[in-house]
């Protein structure tokens, strides 16, 4: 793909996203066909939204696709990332707007703030290295959305991730840095919704455990060769079911000993 489709595909995105005119997909010059095609247009959302005057810089990385359920949708043989911006991180408990977004997807997650480098290299890395560099673990909301509004089903794995991987914002709650004794993979989070139980789902529900999800988003080199760096926050794979949110919402997410967190969306 040129840098010039690139940079259309991603004008098409953003202007999609601000107005809340959702579109049913990118013009066909410029439309990703393939992953990495689709990681360029990401590229070039991102440097827009970053050097375009707004106050933001890449706070980290979300990871969608983690649930062989989701990858086989998508056709994809493995996960897929897209970029947080320190713009769109709130501390829990939050509010957001409906009307700030095309649709609004939530999907209770494990979260980590990175306290080292994790720098691209050829070989993978392992859990433990995963776990090494991790400072503290943290329960999370990720709203998702997108410029597709509704079509988004329809809009393909390249499609999605071209769109920042579907990423809205990002309520992450308060960090434990004494979690490693911890099983993760069977560490329970418990989802309700105006008092509720929406469902309920264990670690393991990311890529098999949080820490496998991210090793492997070390290894993707991710935003063009950036990697991942101290401070930065990494969204692991929804471990519960997900839910469509309207206004009025009030939702809660109880991850135990990690602690619970609260989104209200309003009008």
């Amino acid at each position: 793909m040129t840098g010039d489709a690139a940079t259309r595909a991603a004008a098409a995105l953003l202007a999609a996203r601000r107005g809340r005119r959702p579109i049913q997909g990118l013009p066909q010059d410029c439309a990703p066909e393939t992953i990495s095609a689709a990681y360029e247009i990401q590229a070039a959302l991102v440097e827009t939204l970053c050097r375009g005057g707004e106050p933001t810089a890449i706070a980290g990385f979300k990871i969608g696709a983690t649930s062989r359920a989701a990858q086989e949708f998508l056709g994809l043989d493995g996960p897929f990332y897209g970029c947080l911006l320190t713009d769109r991180i709130l501390a829990a408990p939050a509010r957001i707007s409906r009307a700030d977004f095309n649709f609004c997807l939530i999907e209770p997650e494990f979260a980590v703030r990175l306290g080292r480098d994790l720098p691209p290299r050829d070989e993978p890395f392992s859990r433990a290295e995963a776990a090494a560099a991790v400072a503290s673990l943290h329960p999370a909301f990720e709203v998702v959305t997108s410029a597709y509004g509704e079509a988004w089903k329809d809009a393909g794995a390249p499609g999605l991730i071209a769109d920042n991987g579907v990423h809205g914002c990002l309520i992450l709650g308060p960090g434990t840095e004494d979690w490693r004794k911890l099983d993760l993979a069977e560490h329970e989070a418990v989802f309700h919704r105006n008092g509720r139980e929406e469902g309920r789902g264990r670690g393991a529900n990311a890529y098999g455990h949080p820490l496998d999800a991210l090793a492997w988003l070390a290894g993707q080199a991710p935003a063009g060769g950036r990697g991942l760096k101290a401070g930065d926050i990494v969204t692991t794979g929804v471990v519960t079911p997900f839910l469509q949110a309207g206004a009025g919402d009030i939702l809660a997410a109880d991850f135990g000993t990690l602690g619970a967190i609260r989104l209200d969306v309003t009008v």
